[in-house]
């Protein structure tokens, strides 16, 4: 089930106009459904104006970090990735959702309430702490080395490391 990863990090320049984004400066990120992956897209305020976000999976306004800074992952970027994955059509999607639960329960936007069995596969129940929502995660049976380099090509796809 788990297969080797290609997603494309910001190579730190529009994708339209290919100016280079300076650092602090704002930037737009997108990412965009490619068979089975993710693609990120980058453009620069001005080309971002001409596009059409609804063609995208999901959106966000990133900042180039100065040299030497290591980049953060936006807490509220992570729920709206996991809600937009909250139906998903793949073995991809679901790893996916399942590494983000686990940050977002590191970062105590979801709470663990309990494991459940669904068949032959472990369901983790979480709840949401903002509305007390409770969430159903399938457990895609990943070894701890599979989470880590899943978790690394997250931050790569999020964040705006160049």
């Amino acid at each position: 089930m788990f297969e080797s990863w290609t997603i494309t990090r910001s190579r730190g320049a529009c994708s339209a106009c290919d100016r280079e984004f300076a650092p602090k400066r704002t930037f737009f990120s997108c990412l965009e459904e490619q068979k089975d992956d993710f693609v990120r897209i980058d453009f620069c305020p001005g080309c971002w104006e001409t596009q059409a976000p609804e063609r995208f999976f999901c959106f966000w306004r990133s900042r180039r970090a100065e040299p030497n800074k290591r980049p953060t992952l936006d807490t509220e970027l992570m729920l709206e990735f996991f809600d937009r994955l909250a139906r998903p059509d793949n073995d991809r999607k679901r790893t996916f959702r399942f590494v983000l639960a686990l940050y977002l329960m590191r970062r105590k936007e979801l709470k663990l309430l309990r494991v459940e069995r669904d068949g032959e596969r472990e369901v983790l129940v979480f709840q949401r702490r903002s509305s007390g929502e409770e969430l159903s995660v399938a457990n895609p049976d990943m070894t701890e080395d599979q989470i880590q380099e899943t978790s690394r090509h997250l931050g790569q796809l999020l964040t705006a490391e160049m």
